[in-house]
């Protein structure tokens, strides 16, 4: 155990590299749920079992949970298609996802997906007529529509919109908010907009396959232009948190505003959670707001939800253990009245 004065330093150090919000206010009562986070999944064509590995640690998590609710954010690339010269081989894609079927989609029931690109490498087939995301979509359409009940939608079957809002784990929990950025099945902008201010939720979770900001990559330091313009969206209704993949790595950035600065006290958390078995990135140029960037390990980001607030931490599959900074914190959200 820590003395005072180790406790002391260690808050001092945490101060001098800018992670203040590890002084954030903790979340109260007793835990209502747990969310496992993570994209880029099944890379059948060049990591072979990896998702088995973390198929079978969402089950492990889902045993220990003594009763509480488990959710699943698959957060997109659930499955690759091979590729040859940077072009996606026709058929190629659909066997791959059989086998996130056969593993991660055992939990179906817990699942809440959004698509990633890679995810429509299926309509690139010989005769230009499938439908997008057609394999994805085959598979969980039901389950989609499903959640967009559960937060009172009147939806019909010929829905195929693959964004949705819903609670969890119940009606008085937290708002999670999954967002297709493929396809053009919703203006992000004003569906987002619309979505956040029609509710009355103290947390509220975004979750998409493309990140904000990332080390990685595709990142490379920067700012995704276009996901920069929901940013504003997410801060000015104050979102708690937006969780990403797309980057083959993890990472964590600390509360930031509209326009990407830190804000501790109503700024938004992201984190970039690539790590659900497909191959690592190597590639990256560290982002100067970047609180933690790994990208030696495969698991899951794990969620531990509160009426008020939310712990987090990683679960390593496969990999050496990554300890994620602060850890905890409380909702920006004020409740209604």
């Amino acid at each position: 155990m820590l003395t005072f004065a180790a406790r002391v330093a260690l808050l001092s150090a945490f101060t001098v590299t800018g992670l203040n919000s590890c002084m954030a206010e903790s979340p109260s009562g007793e835990p209502i749920g747990i969310l496992l986070a993570a994209g880029d999944i099944t890379g059948c064509h060049q990591t072979g079992s990896k998702h088995v590995e973390t198929a079978a640690r969402v089950q492990k998590e889902i045993d220990a949970a003594a009763g509480l609710p488990v959710g699943v954010l698959a957060l997109g690339d659930l499955a690759y298609a091979d590729y040859v010269k940077g072009n996606p081989v026709p058929g190629t894609y659909g066997p791959c996802f059989d086998r996130f079927e056969a593993t991660w989609g055992v939990h179906k029931g817990r699942l809440f997906p959004v698509p990633g690109n890679h995810d429509y490498s299926d309509d690139i087939l010989a005769n230009k007529k499938a439908t997008p995301a057609k394999r994805y979509r085959d598979f969980l359409s039901t389950r989609i529509l499903d959640l967009k009940k559960a937060s009172g939608d009147a939806v019909a079957l010929k829905d195929k919109t693959l964004s949705f809002t819903t609670p969890f784990p119940d009606k008085e929990g937290w708002l999670l908010v999954g967002l297709n950025f493929y396809g053009g099945d919703v203006d992000a902008n004003k569906w987002l907009a619309e979505k956040l201010s029609a509710s009355a939720a103290r947390c509220v979770l975004v979750f998409t396959h493309p990140f904000f900001i990332s080390s990685g990559e595709h990142g490379k330091g920067q700012a995704n232009k276009k996901m920069a313009t929901l940013m504003p969206i997410l801060y000015a209704q104050g979102a708690t948190m937006l969780v990403t993949a797309h980057d083959h790595d993890l990472e964590q950035f600390p509360k930031l505003d509209g326009a990407g600065k830190r804000e501790e006290a109503k700024g938004v958390r992201s984190f970039v959670v690539g790590t659900g078995g497909a191959t690592l990135y190597s590639t990256f140029i560290k982002h100067p707001l970047s609180e933690l960037f790994a990208n030696g390990s495969r698991g899951l980001l794990k969620l531990t939800l509160y009426r008020d607030g939310y712990k987090w931490s990683f679960v390593d599959v496969y990999g050496p253990a990554v300890a994620l900074p602060v850890g905890e914190e409380t909702c920006n959200r004020k409740p209604p009245g």
